[in-house]
């Protein structure tokens, strides 16, 4: 039955015709392991589409239900601890992979003709990633989903302009709650894996079109390369027009292999990730916190590693400034990558003969590390529960409204952003000399309303009474 299924395809589609050309076509020689990134990342955004369409069977969106059935997909669906643990490590891996790839692609130039909207749309693609991302750490609905969330949420409402209405869009109300996760879950399975699958598709179609480009070998790195490929620097050299560019390429490929060679690579890069996610799995487990709690103003968010570097930003523009780090310099990275083919358009393609781009991107990838490990090195501030104010800040009787205050403090967690006498967290101001600095009226009605004081303070509002309110005024008016 099968070879006259074969045929009947044939007559129909030509499948059979179709499948050899796209087999049995020949690549440039010198075609390397670093090539496979491209289809390593297609492969485990494969693996995400699948494992996602099984956790979408268990998983209820509603923040009563959604911790509850990660739980139960977690512990009683049968292989849904594997299944979620892939979909976990995976989305890691995938980012991993899509840099390495877009690394690769500049350190080759072959986002140069004809390849320049190839490589726009790999542009598109990571954002995708990133997309995804931030909309899928929401729905397991633990600690670290929810105020993540909140911090995003609120960093999205400092763009200029459009900044109130994309916060409404995103949390659907004043704070995350049954509209925000339905909203983010539509996003995460519906509306981006349609752009994802559209984009994927047009990316994978331009490279087949196009071809892989080949590898930039030239004078300063042709010493010691087998001498089988000494003939594709000598054939890329002296290029100056589009048609030159065309035979040479075509010339790279008469002795080059078939496309099904390379492929074996790529299943053998595959077959290596499935194993490592699930030995990540199983080694690491998955990382799951306590239920989202909204009322647990104490907890410290962090992001997802791969959102370290923005961050980690926001440390160095304060106040008025947090539009820098969290709209402005995002956009004009974003900005930089698409129109790189259309600015660097000539025909050099080693990165020693573009030391302009060369150098911007070796800067730029040294800060986005630096930034990244800064934050995954941060360490967290001490606990709330656990802080104990040094006594040379404050003396006074058990019973005075300032030890209450003092007391207030502890119980709200404001050491966990705020430090006296050397003492909490680094997020916000010192406080060791606020008294000195604010008279008690500005402190009690920033404190009830920060927002109302400063729109751009990102204190949260605090529900306590009136004595609380006027014991912890004391306090801080007292240190001085």
């Amino acid at each position: 039955m099968l070879p006259g299924s074969i045929e009947w395809l044939e007559d129909r589609y030509e499948a059979k015709t179709l499948a050899r050309r796209f087999l049995e076509r020949r690549i440039p020689k010198g075609i390397s392991w670093f090539h496979c990134l491209g289809s390593a990342t297609l492969f485990l955004l494969v693996i995400q589409v699948i494992t996602g369409i099984f956790l979408a069977i268990y998983y209820v969106p509603s923040p009563e239900q959604a911790y509850d059935s990660v739980q139960y997909i977690t512990g009683q669906v049968p292989f849904g601890f594997l299944v979620r643990g892939i979909h976990r490590w995976s989305a890691s891996l995938v980012v991993v992979m899509a840099v390495l790839h877009m690394l690769r692609v500049f350190s080759m130039a072959a986002y140069k003709y004809p390849r320049e909207l190839t490589w726009v749309a790999g542009v598109f693609l990571l954002l995708l990633v990133m997309g995804f991302g931030f909309t899928g750490y929401l729905l397991p609905y633990d600690q670290k989903a929810y105020w993540a969330t909140v911090v995003g949420a609120h960093l999205v409402e400092k763009a200029p302009y459009i900044g109130p209405f994309l916060n409404r869009l995103v949390e659907a109300g004043p704070e995350p709650g049954p509209l925000t996760l339905s909203r983010f879950y539509a996003l995460h399975t519906l509306f981006l894996p349609l752009f994802l699958y559209t984009m994927a598709g047009i990316h994978v179609a331009m490279v087949i079109k196009q071809g892989i480009s080949a590898p930039p070998l030239d004078a300063p790195v042709r010493a010691g390369l087998a001498a089988g490929q000494h003939f594709l620097s000598n054939a890329f050299r002296g290029i100056r027009s589009r048609e030159e560019y065309r035979r040479a390429y075509e010339a790279s490929k008469k002795d080059g292999p078939n496309f099904y060679e390379h492929l074996l690579k790529d299943a053998v890069v595959a077959l290596l990730l499935l194993i490592l996610v699930i030995g990540l799995t199983f080694y690491l487990g998955i990382p799951t916190e306590e239920r989202a709690n909204p009322a647990d103003v104490n907890y410290v968010p962090r992001p997802e590693w791969y959102f370290y570097f923005l961050f980690e930003m926001l440390w160095f523009f304060p106040g008025d400034w947090i539009v820098i780090p969290t709209v402005l310099i995002p956009a004009l990275g974003m900005m930089a990558l698409v129109m790189l083919p259309f600015v660097d358009r000539g025909w050099s393609w080693h990165p020693i003969r573009r030391p302009l781009a060369t150098a911007m991107a070796t800067m730029s990838l040294t800060v986005v590390l630096f930034l990244t490990y800064k934050g995954a090195t941060a360490p967290l501030p001490p606990a709330p529960t656990t802080l104990s104010l040094p006594p040379v800040v404050f003396q006074a009787e058990a019973s005075s409204p300032s030890e209450l205050g003092r007391k207030v403090y502890q119980q709200q967690g404001c050491g966990s952003c705020h430090s006296i006498g050397g003492v909490g967290g680094q997020a916000g101001p010192d406080l060791s000399r606020v008294g000195s600095r604010r008279d008690p009226d500005s402190l009690r009605a920033y404190i009830r309303g920060p927002q109302a004081s400063n729109p751009k303070s990102m204190m949260p509002r605090y529900n306590i009474s009136d004595e609380e309110l006027d014991a912890l005024t004391a306090y801080l008016a007292s240190l001085r």
